[in-house]
């Protein structure tokens, strides 16, 4: 894969990551601070706390669901003024974390024998992504480059604890619907907006924000760390530019999410993902290819640091899988 094409793919791989830790929120404590934004049938009239709970049920369905199918497009920046999107279909479950999905666009150039369209199987924190015939050749078969998030954070990420757990979600965790209701249920100023058509389907739309303090502060699953590392995240996602969350979801009248939105800015431009959901309850039987087709990226990356070929990970100079 081209040297730039990884070095945007990083930005992304960062970006989601962050975002999978902070949506991570879970629970399901009553929370009244939401606005209400519109006088719908959903709207009664109460101390502004309808939108916050309307949010929760559907969170606390779309977690009973565990699967769905998806669409899902990501704009994310790119070299120059040109920004990087990304569209990917499949199906996903939130409980386990799997994902197999089929990914389109911009930044999938048919170099060193990539396909156009590429193929990635997620389990846990762990990715495996087809990179076509000619690739694989040069790799004695193997046609399946394996990315654990996890491991990858750890030898990249120095001793940060913080960054290793919020990698260790995957790409899995950064789509999972119950999370990022989740993380939207804790915004401080959810507010029903109305009611709209989603896919033929009458849907009512809410969103809120929240700021990067407030999404690692409302993070549960970071209680264990203490000051130092937890300091270490938020210096992390700020570094990456990113302060502040910008969150809509439409909400079908069964209580769960059929389209989901979430913006932010980071020091490279501004990155939206939009998902669409539908057949809620689908399928979701991911298994991972088998071990004798895959090239593990991290151990590639190892031998040729030993070897002198590269620097270390942490630069983002990854190489090609034929090299």
């Amino acid at each position: 894969m081209h040297e730039s094409t990884w070095k945007r793919l990083g930005l992304s791989v960062t970006a989601v990551a962050l975002l999978a830790g902070v949506t991570a929120c879970g629970g399901d404590k009553k929370d009244d601070r939401g606005a209400s934004g519109a006088s719908t049938k959903a709207e009664k009239p109460t101390a502004g706390g309808v939108a916050t709970e309307a949010v929760n049920a559907a969170f606390k369905k779309t977690q009973s669901v565990k699967s769905a199918k998806f669409k899902m497009t990501m704009k994310m920046p790119g070299l120059g003024d040109q920004p990087l999107t990304l569209e990917s279909s499949g199906v996903m479950g939130w409980d386990p974390s799997v994902v197999d999905q089929r990914t389109t666009g911009a930044g999938l150039p048919a170099k060193d024998g990539a396909p156009a369209e590429a193929r990635s199987i997620t389990i846990g924190s762990v990715t495996y992504t087809d990179v076509g015939p000619e690739a694989a050749a040069k790799n004695d078969g193997k046609r399946w480059l394996k990315i654990d998030v996890a491991e990858l954070a750890k030898e990249s990420g120095g001793d940060s604890k913080a960054l290793q757990q919020l990698m260790g979600g995957g790409q899995g965790q950064s789509q999972d619907p119950a999370k990022q209701m989740a993380l939207l249920k804790e915004s401080p100023n959810v507010k029903l907006v109305g009611e709209e058509t989603v896919g033929g389907t009458q849907a009512r739309h809410y969103k809120g924000t929240l700021t990067a303090d407030e999404a690692v502060k409302s993070n549960k699953s970071l209680e264990g760390l203490d000051e130092k590392d937890r300091q270490q995240l938020l210096d992390s996602i700020k570094q990456a530019g990113i302060t502040q969350y910008d969150m809509d979801v439409w909400v079908n009248s069964d209580d769960l999410p059929v389209k989901l939105v979430m913006k932010m800015d980071t020091a490279k431009g501004r990155m939206e993902i939009t998902q669409n959901l539908s057949d809620f309850g689908a399928k979701a039987d991911v298994q991972a290819p088998p071990a004798e087709q895959t090239v593990d990226l991290l151990e590639k990356l190892k031998k040729m640091k030993e070897s002198g070929d590269i620097p270390s990970p942490s630069t983002g100079d990854t190489p090609s899988l034929s090299s």
